[in-house]
């Protein structure tokens, strides 16, 4: 806590002293010449937010350039003015962390006058090379968003594609990747703080409702180092501000059954799990007002509040309780701010946001022959406070400070619904019946945050300034899932007879019919306190008119890991040919550290050696229950001989787990936890073809090394195998691995590979995280993009990439084929390598108040890996094998899935009631067409020499298909 306190203290001096805008701030500069081209000093420069009223004014300096900074967001109107002249009077839309250019040419009374404007909205950023879009109040409101989930909005882009294969979709928002990287490595950044959650990085931590959303950024590549904590995109979130007069915003939203397809592959009767959800109805009411605040004009409010109820029907084939399992997800959230102008160069605000879900049947875990008994309600509240404070220090110095809190209680949370032992039975005719469930989770976050950045304008340069730092205090009970089975679990034997018999209380309730029981033992409580602290300088260097240079440099230090060097320089070049901001070349380079979650620490804490195990014993074995009333155990059975056990390690700690076993036996075990880094390198053109028209057409790179994988530090000996069906057994890999031949060694005794012959070692597979993960990245973005004017935004976006790693970055699975050859033969396609993605997206604003649009996505196939379906090397700790074909074992990933297509239409119809109400009807509609896509396949080919039945068909459910058609309805009044 000492060394927080003066990490704290260290960031916050710097931050004085040197004290830029931030993400949800945009900066406006300009210059003012005459007819001829002359400068003119001393004009007037008045810049007025239209939706607040709230003014800045600068003077023309002797050069004629003036500067506004800390401006948030929004539509302004511009107005220059100078004794002799004609004033001049313009519109733009400024975007947050951005920085935009006007060129105002003054005349003489009577005669038109020029404005050139470069960087806001809709316009060529001719002053940095990032790559992203913005997405305003039009894409906000017009675009059909399934669920109002405002995570689906950076899809839009072709760069970033939906990782629902790759786990978490019990959540309330879309996870993605971008540009190679994991699921759990988007930045999220609101109101120029941090959204990311440390213990996890599932989502938002606290999500905002649509209604209070003012503009979302997302960037995908080459942004500055005021971003970090992140290998892959950014997504920056800034909220609406009070408006001037009171305004209202009432919404309704229905996506009723009847109108929805089933999802393919299945029927009610076939189904086999909870995924496989054969009805689904949402409901969700929304509603905004905001204002000034009575009796005053600084200061105004905006609340907005969201409920949502979704209900998806999933069948139960078990004869002991048949029917459909309606599983209920609620969420209500709540958003209210305060903007507050102190005087001409001191704004605040205050922001406080809500979010609590919960659902009765998370990832479908009621459906087939699981019952209702192993429900388990999930449960995830989180609150967040922000203050923030920019101040105009001078007319070159400008400061921004923002303060935070976060609270997630629960991050997560698992309640079985009958919390009690667990019976599986094997059925011969159905597959396995389960009931019953003790895996129980209950995780808590607090996060606290400071941030504070300056900038300052010197001559060409913009030089920003800035230092964040947040310390999370996280854990609890269990694992992100639930892990261990305190009440036991009751494993049967094969049943033949009767479904009806075979899930019968008759059945159930006789010991004899039970193979084994299993029972958890230990501690399940863990703690994490981790501070993550960055300082970054930035300087945009106008070299010249037409020409740009970005320098930037970023330290990030997360205390959870062992990286202490983690420096991420960034360079970036924009060029502007011709100087008339039409065409642009750009190219960056930078370094980019990613962070790794907190709950890390409950593999290590839980599957340590003092952590949980269980204990298995079968019929006569000590510890096996006389009657299946006698379960759970009430302590660990006196006299039975522990378990080989299989423990999980963190790294860095041999002096730790030498108390334990020989640390140095462990073949690759890591001496510290290091940060995963990437280099980006980005080269491309943007041109304006035609008035509101932007081309854009970059390459892509990326080289991320150092990527988390779980690895088996305790391998048995590589099997090598030229053969389908060639295998070896557990215990003989286990008679090979480096602590098992040192205890026999040590014991002059012989390793029996065919059976046990205790005492054996106390470890089996001994798992740690190691940092040998790699991604390759290359890709070409193609970018047409139409700015809405002329009742009209489009936004064309083509991608072809190839991404190849040796493990997938946040996917489940990471274990490789041979833990001795973890690098160059697991080289292979990445699980989220989709060659071709074309999204393009729409809205026209049609006469008579009609508006009509959609979102059509094209995209290839995705990869999915070859397995036996057995563990032939007898290595419990990796995956199941590779098969071998044509003599040698196949690459990961090797098979491809089906072709992606997927169309979201909607029609809207606007009604006038008066001046001031505006009524508008909708209808939306999602994969139109009922085009089945699926994203997980079976790819057990077995071990045979021909594929097993069913190799390569694709799997069923929504952890394996996107949606399938469904249509939703609103009414919304506006007032």
């Amino acid at each position: 806590m000492h060394s927080f306190r003066r990490i704290l203290a260290l960031i916050f001096l710097f931050a004085v002293a040197a004290a830029a805008q931030t993400p949800d701030t945009a900066t406006l500069l300009g210059q003012i010449t005459d007819a001829g081209q002359a400068v003119i000093p001393g004009a007037s420069i008045k810049l007025t937010e239209k939706l607040t009223g709230a003014t800045r004014t600068a003077e023309s300096d002797s050069e004629g350039r003036f500067r506004l900074a800390g401006l948030p967001i929004g539509n302004y109107s511009v107005t220059a003015s100078k004794a002799g002249f004609a004033n001049l009077e313009t519109d733009l839309t400024l975007r947050g962390g951005s920085t935009a250019e006007v060129q105002l040419e003054l005349k003489v009374a009577g005669v038109s006058t020029e404005v050139v404007v470069t960087g806001a909205a809709g316009q060529i950023r001719t002053d940095e090379p990032q790559l992203g879009d913005r997405l305003g109040p039009v894409e906000l409101d017009e675009l059909p968003l399934l669920n109002r989930r405002i995570t689906y909005l950076p899809l839009v882009n072709a760069a970033n594609r939906p990782a629902i294969n790759q786990g978490d979709v019990f959540m309330n928002q879309l996870m993605f990747n971008t540009n190679g990287s994991g699921r759990r490595q988007t930045a999220f950044v609101a109101d120029g703080s941090t959204a990311n959650d440390s213990w996890g990085r599932q989502t938002i931590f606290t999500n905002i409702p649509l209604l209070a959303v003012q503009e979302m950024t997302v960037l995908e590549s080459a942004f500055s180092s005021e971003y970090g904590a992140t290998t892959g995109g950014v997504v920056n979130i800034i909220t609406k501000t009070g408006w001037r007069n009171y305004h209202g915003d009432i919404l309704g939203n229905w996506r009723p059954d009847a109108t929805s397809a089933r999802l393919a592959g299945f029927t009610e009767t076939s189904a086999t799990s909870g995924n496989q959800i054969i009805s689904d109805t949402l409901g969700q009411f929304a509603a905004m007002f905001s204002g000034p605040i009575p009796h005053t004009e600084q200061t105004h409010f905006l609340f907005a509040g969201e409920y949502s109820r979704q209900d998806r029907g999933s069948p139960v084939t078990s004869p002991v309780d048949p029917g459909v399992f309606v599983g209920h997800y609620t969420d209500w959230m709540t958003f209210l701010k305060l903007d507050h102008q102190f005087n001409a160069s001191n704004t605040g605000f205050l922001r406080a946001n809500t979010d609590s879900f919960h659902d009765t049947n998370p990832n479908g875990a009621v459906g087939g022959n699981n019952l209702p008994t192993v429900d388990r309600i999930f449960r995830r509240r989180t609150y967040t406070l922000e203050a923030g404070e920019t101040a105009v220090l001078t007319p070159v110095l400008l400061n921004n400070a923002r303060v935070q809190f976060q609270l997630a209680s629960p991050i997560t949370e698992f309640d079985p619904v009958i919390f009690g032992t667990q019976f599986v039975v094997p059925i011969t005719a159905v597959g396995t019946f389960t009931s019953g469930t003790s895996q129980s989770a209950l995780l808590l976050n607090r996060q606290y945050e400071f941030n504070d950045t300056l900038a300052y304008f010197w001559r060409d340069h913009q030089f920003k300034f800035g230092a964040d730092v947040l310390h999370a205090h996280n854990g609890g009970n269990s694992k992100e899932f639930g892990g261990p089975i305190f009440l036991g679990q009751l494993t049967y034997n094969t049943c033949t007879n009767t479904v009806a018999f075979c899930e019968s209380q008759a059945y159930l309730g006789e010991i004899a019919n039970v193979r084994q029981y299993t029972q958890s033992f230990g501690n399940a409580n863990y703690t994490v306190d981790d501070t993550l602290w960055a300082l970054f300088a930035q300087d945009n260097w106008r070299i010249r008119r037409d020409l740009t240079l970005n320098l930037g440099l970023r330290y990030e230090r997360q205390t959870f890991t062992d990286s202490n060097k983690d420096f991420a320089p960034r360079i970036g070049l924009s060029y502007d040919v011709l100087g008339r901001g039409r065409t642009v070349i750009r190219a960056s380079y930078g370094i980019y550290h990613s962070q790794v979650v907190d709950n890390a620490q409950a593999n290590y804490a839980l599957g340590g050696p003092t952590g949980v195990f269980n204990y298995t014993a079968g019929p006569g074995q000590i510890g096996f229950p006389p009657s299946v009333s006698a379960v759970p155990l009430p302590a660990f059975p006196p006299g039975a001989v522990a378990p080989v056990r299989t423990i999980y390690l963190r790294p860095g700690r041999a002096g730790y787990y030498d108390q334990f076993f020989d640390t140095s036996l462990l073949i690759g075990y890591p001496d510290m936890l290091q940060n995963p880094y990437s280099q980006q390198w980005t080269l491309g053109v943007e041109h304006r073809l035609a008035q509101d028209w932007v081309l854009s057409v970059d390459y892509v790179g990326s080289h991320t090394i150092r990527v988390v994988r779980p690895l088996d530090v305790d391998p048995p000996t590589t099997f090598v195998r030229t053969a389908q069906g060639q295998t070896r057994s557990a215990q003989a890999a286990n008679c090979t691995r480096p602590l098992w031949v040192d205890f026999y060694a040590e014991a002059g005794r012989t390793c029996n590979t065919v059976t046990a012959n205790p005492p054996q070692p106390a470890y089996g597979v001994i798992t740690s995280d190691v940092n040998n993960g790699f991604v390759f990245y290359d890709a070409l973005n193609v970018n047409l993009n139409h700015r809405f004017s002329q009742h009209f935004y489009m936004l064309a976006s083509y991608v072809y990439s190839h991404s190849i790693d040796n493990v997938d970055p946040d996917a489940p699975g990471g274990n490789p084929n041979d833990p001795r050859n973890s690098v160059k033969p697991e080289k292979g396609n990445a699980i989220f390598d989709q060659r071709n993605r074309f999204v393009v997206s729409g809205v026209y604003n049609a006469p008579y108040g009609f508006s009509l649009g959609g979102i059509a996505t094209l995209a290839s196939g995705l990869p999915f890996n070859y397995t036996t379906g057995t563990t032939n090397s007898g290595d419990n700790g990796a995956t199941t094998d590779r098969p071998v074909i044509n003599g040698v074992v196949v690459g990961r990933n090797t098979g491809r899935g089906r072709a992606i297509y997927e169309f979201a239409p909607f029609v809207a119809k606007d009604f006038s009631i008066g001046e001031r109400v505006r009524f508008r009807a909708r209808a939306e509609a999602f994969n139109v067409f009922n085009h089945a896509n699926f994203v997980g396949y079976n790819g057990v080919f077995g071990n045979g020499v021909a594929p097993a039945p069913g190799f390569g068909a694709p799997l069923t459910g929504i952890t394996n298909q996107l949606p399938a058609r469904s249509m939703q309805f609103s009414a919304r009044l506006i007032f």
